[in-house]
């Protein structure tokens, strides 16, 4: 994982490009920072599932119904992972940094990299998102695969989103 304060650095400042006024959950803006986070993640999961709507719609227009079925099961991919950031827990007396023992700084570096390393598969899957798309525009036979990656990078992505709940259970604020 993380060898010395220095590594964490690269990490804080990749979210922070990504993220104005990302602080690395420092103490007394932990649950604001973990908002942000969350906020992002269902931000950069709409915009592949734009992606997925066009091809959905072009392809319903188009009769294609193997790339239609396709798009629909990644777009419900998709709004899986976002209902799951959304009703993950935050913030609550029972909740984020809620539980028996305190922050350790070597928690926090595990969240800060576990939160870098969602946002970047995020991203992969956006830019799949708009290769179907692209693949869609030329016609290509590299449409259904793409998207199945797609669907696959999101689903991991939830998988990993829900490693997190594992990093935050038992911590206190």
């Amino acid at each position: 994982m993380i060898g010395t304060p220095a590594d964490i650095i690269k990490y804080t400042r990749a979210v922070q490009i990504l993220l104005k006024g990302y602080s690395g959950y420092k103490k007394g803006k932990r649950i604001e920072t973990d908002k942000q986070i969350r906020e992002e993640i269902v931000r950069t999961s709409i915009r592949a599932r734009q992606h997925m709507q066009n091809i959905h719609d072009r392809s319903v227009d188009d009769d294609n119904i193997q790339a239609v079925r396709n798009a629909r099961s990644c777009m419900q991919e998709i709004d899986a992972l976002i209902e799951d950031v959304e009703k993950s827990s935050s913030g609550t007396t029972h909740a984020f940094f809620a539980g028996q023992r305190t922050v350790s700084n070597k928690d926090l570096k595990a969240l800060i990299v576990h939160d870098h390393e969602v946002i970047e598969m995020l991203t992969g899957a956006v830019n799949l998102s708009n290769d179907s798309e692209r693949a869609l525009q030329q016609r290509s036979e590299e449409l259904i695969p793409t998207i199945q990656r797609c669907q696959q990078m999101i689903s991991s992505c939830r998988g990993f989103y829900t490693e997190r709940s594992n990093l935050l259970s038992g911590l206190k604020n």
